[in-house]
C-alpha cells in the first residue's frame, strides 16, 4: 500500500491504495546474461519458461536442467541440457515498457490449421471471467491480464505490467502444468500487436481476442497465418478483423 494525493470532486485528500509492482528480472542462460525483463513479480518461473520457449531458446521443459528464480535478487538462472546459441538480433516491441523479442519474421511460423468454432457469447463470457480473475487488476487497475481458454472455461490466467509478459506467463504455466495450447483461445486485456499475434501462432492458438484493438500489422499477419483476431469484446458486441473461428451469424 502507498499513500498518494487523490483529487476528486474538486477536493484533494491523502488516500492509501495499491500501486502495481514492477521490477527488472535478469535472465542468465548457461551462466551468460541473456536479457533483462521488466515485469511484475508474479509467476516469475512461468515468465522465464514461457519467454524462452516462445523465443525458441528451448523446445520443451526437457531442455531445462535447472531453473532458479530469486524475486529478491531480481535474477533467474537457467541451466540447459546442452549449449545453445542465444539469439542476438533484438527487436524493440510496441509493448508497455519497451518489450524485446528476437523473432518477428512470419516466414518462421507455419500457418494455423484448426476447426475451432466459438459463439460470440462464449468470448464475452470468457473475457468477463478474465477480468473477474484479475486480483491485481482490481487492486491497482495498472496491470494487464491474459488467459488461455477453451469455449467453456478459462484454463490459465496470468497478470503482468506488460501484456507480452502476461502471455509469456500463460505459455510458461501451460508447459509446467502440461496444458496444451493448440486449438485454444488466447485472451488479452491489452492491444494485439504483431508480436502478440506471433506469440499466439507459436503457441498453436487459432483465435486471439482482446478487450481493446489490434494493430494493422497484426491483422495482416492474422490473415496470412490463418488466425482469427477479435477486438473490443463486450457483453453484446465485438469486432472481427480476420478469420472465421467466430460465428458472427449468431450476433
Amino acid at each position: 500500500m502507498r499513500s498518494f494525493i487523490q483529487l476528486k470532486g474538486g477536493r484533494a485528500q491523502e488516500v492509501k491504495g495499491e500501486v502495481v509492482r514492477e521490477q527488472p528480472l535478469v535472465v542468465h542462460v548457461n551462466g551468460k546474461k541473456f536479457i533483462t525483463l521488466l515485469c511484475s513479480p508474479l509467476k516469475l518461473d512461468c515468465l522465464v519458461v514461457g519467454y524462452l520457449w516462445l523465443e525458441k531458446v528451448i523446445g520443451s521443459l526437457d531442455d531445462i536442467r535447472r531453473l532458479e528464480v530469486s524475486e529478491v535478487d531480481g535474477r533467474a538462472d537457467v541451466t540447459l541440457m546442452r549449449e545453445v546459441e542465444l539469439p542476438t538480433e533484438r527487436i524493440l516491441t510496441s509493448g508497455c515498457g519497451g518489450g524485446i523479442t528476437f523473432r518477428i519474421d512470419p516466414r518462421l511460423f507455419p500457418r494455423i490449421r484448426s476447426a475451432l468454432k466459438v459463439r460470440p457469447q462464449q468470448l464475452s463470457d470468457r473475457m468477463r471471467e478474465l477480468f473477474a480473475a484479475g486480483v491485481n487488476y482490481r487492486a491497482s487497475r495498472g496491470i494487464h491480464g491474459a488467459a488461455l481458454a477453451d469455449g467453456d472455461r478459462l484454463l490459465i490466467v496470468a497478470e503482468d505490467v506488460g501484456r507480452h509478459n502476461a502471455v509469456d506467463k500463460v505459455k510458461g504455466e501451460a508447459l509446467l502444468k502440461e496444458v496444451p495450447t493448440t486449438d485454444r483461445i488466447l485472451l488479452s486485456t491489452g492491444r494485439i500487436s504483431s508480436e502478440m499475434l506471433l506469440k499466439a501462432v507459436r503457441m498453436g492458438v487459432p483465435l486471439i481476442a482482446s478487450r481493446t484493438s489490434p494493430t494493422e500489422m497484426a491483422v495482416s499477419l492474422a490473415e496470412q497465418l490463418g488466425v482469427t483476431i477479435v477486438g473490443y469484446v463486450r457483453s453484446d458486441s465485438l469486432n472481427l478483423y480476420a478469420g472465421d473461428a467466430v460465428d458472427v451469424s449468431l450476433l
